[in-house]
């Protein structure tokens, strides 16, 4: 129970420990995926039969772009994007007993959110903008795309089959929605600020005169802030926003399959943010991000594992080089066991007996000080490594590089646990990365569990020497309390490592393979100087 208690608690002070790096315009872009409006749009000879009467045109001017809004057998918004509107949103105005806006209303929100969509999106595609050959100039029939000729292909974020089915995401740049949806949770320039359009568009419904909108229509204060504050929940665990430069990163959206634009950030604010952020945090995510683009711009997941795994090298030798002296005093506190033993044994009774116990305890402090040994030197570097960890967590929880990508289908910013328990699809073609995460977990755990226990296998080797001429109460009790420490710890390790992103895992593992091989040269180091000791003794 203690050793559950110790992971949960763990878990949620990790969680908080390092400050999100998401500006608002990063945010904006992340609710858009979730929700994309109840409107479907389609051109004119596309439009289902079942809503031939309903659907509307788009555009004055334009009979080629339509819209129509889909409901269920129960009345309920079926298109594909509302799903979060639905089934969040609505299901818990309903059963909180609040009013619920007008099918107009948000018909009109998303009538807007086109509008501005397609008017930013024309703009980044015509030929006077300084960015054409980067967003290529759109004709239609040999005439600059506008709002009187843009066709359904410019508009939806996703392609669509004969059956008028969403199916696979259109790159970010190939459609209005795609690229500019966002700004239905943003601002116009010079006010840009989150939820600046939506509040305007909405305060412009409840004053309309317009038929289904007014304030009856229009979302309440309650409904509103609700609203907002779910939105903001269900992207409250992204925090994958330190980008050294401007980019598409991520899988956000219900099916996990929309990267959205994050804004580039630098040193200054990363400051802002705190003092372990601009200390640590940012300079740990700004060399994954720097040596991930430096292998492959193209960010298939090969650049972010291997930018990982030299990331953990660096800060495990900067780690080895703080604790090295603390490293060496520990592993010789480890060697001297066999003389400890001797003491502990010469006196049985120091559990209970208070002379003992003073004795036993100065001839101990006078062995550590003739090898000179600093029986709380750990304490010392946990002030250093703790705080590292927690940085170290932090930068990789929000690099944007490893939120991009995916090593033998594994995103290396989802859990473990999420992808360990999800059997979707043909799960034995490991088209989840079910079996790479498996995999990834029990290397991990193993090498966790060796680079703990070594050092114990070690002194148990070298106590094999010493015979135990009585039993000692106290010698008994401190090493198995000596004993649950550990294994609580390595119990602990194991657990955030099922349930921190798959980067921590891959940090810990090659971590745990760094600790072996720091703890075989600290013997050979404190071995050697045993060697000339005893040189020197029998000379």
């Amino acid at each position: 129970m203690g050793v559950a208690a110790l992971g949960l608690g763990g878990l949620l002070l990790l969680s908080g420990c390092t400050a999100s790096f998401c500006s608002p315009a990063d945010q904006a872009n992340m609710l858009y995926p979730y929700d994309q409006g109840v409107t479907v749009y389609c051109d004119k000879e596309d439009i289902p039969e079942a809503y031939a009467d309903s659907a509307f045109q788009i555009f004055e001017g334009n009979d080629v772009l339509y819209g129509y809004i889909p409901k269920d057998d129960n009345g309920n918004f079926s298109a594909p994007g509302a799903a979060f509107l639905r089934d969040t949103v609505l299901a818990a105005a309903a059963s909180n007993g609040q009013q619920i806006p007008s099918d107009t209303y948000f018909a009109f929100i998303d009538q807007k959110t086109v509008e501005v969509a397609v008017d930013a999106f024309i703009e980044a595609h015509s030929e006077d903008n300084p960015e054409t050959e980067k967003n290529e100039e759109i004709l239609i029939d040999g005439e600059p795309l506008s709002r009187l000729n843009i066709t359904a292909e410019y508009v939806n974020a996703y392609n669509v089959d004969e059956e008028g089915n969403q199916t696979t995401i259109k790159p970010i740049d190939a459609a209005a929605l795609r690229e500019f949806g966002h700004l239905k949770y943003w601002g116009p320039e010079g006010n840009e600020a989150l939820w600046a359009y939506f509040d305007a568009w909405t305060d412009e419904a409840r004053l309309s005169t317009e038929p289904g909108l007014g304030y009856l229509n229009c979302p309440s204060a309650d409904f509103e802030n609700s609203y907002k504050t779910q939105a903001l929940n269900k992207i409250a665990a992204a925090r994958s926003c330190i980008a050294t430069q401007d980019g598409n990163y991520g899988h956000y959206g219900p099916d996990n399959e929309w990267d959205v634009a994050i804004e580039g950030k630098d040193w200054g604010y990363a400051w802002q943010k705190g003092f372990f952020e601009g200390l640590l945090v940012f300079p740990i995510a700004w060399l994954t991000d720097t040596i991930a683009y430096a292998i492959d711009p193209a960010m298939t997941g090969v650049p972010q594992i291997i930018a990982l795994c030299l990331v953990t090298l660096i800060v495990r030798a900067f780690m080895v080089l703080v604790s090295f002296r603390s490293t060496i005093s520990q592993q010789k506190m480890q060697a001297l066991q066999p003389q400890l033993a001797k003491l502990q044994a010469k006196y049985p009774n120091s559990n209970t007996n208070q002379a003992q116990q003073q004795r036993l305890a100065q001839e101990q402090m006078a062995l550590y000080k003739r090898n000179k040994i600093h029986p709380f030197s750990s304490m010392l570097v946990l002030v250093v490594q703790f705080p590292l960890f927690l940085c170290v967590w932090g930068a990789f929880q929000g690099s944007s590089v490893l939120s991009s990508g995916a090593v033998l289908n594994l995103r290396l910013s989802d859990t473990i646990s999420t992808v360990f328990f999800n059997f979707t699809g043909e799960w034995y073609l490991n088209s989840t990365g079910w079996w790479t995460a498996l995999v990834l977990f029990i290397f991990m755990a193993a090498a966790q569990i060796v680079s703990m226990l070594l050092p114990q296998w070690i002194n148990k080797k070298r106590l094999r020497k010493v015979a135990r001429l009585t039993k000692n109460p106290a010698q008994d009790k401190n090493t198995k309390t000596m004993k649950w420490v550990m294994y609580g710890m390595m119990v602990f390790t194991i657990i955030m490592g099922f349930f921190l992103p798959s980067a921590m895992a891959v940090y810990w593992f090659i971590g745990a393979l760094i600790s072996m091989v720091q703890t075989a040269i600290t013997q050979a180091v404190i071995a050697k100087q045993d060697k000339k000791k005893k040189e020197r003794r029998y000379r």
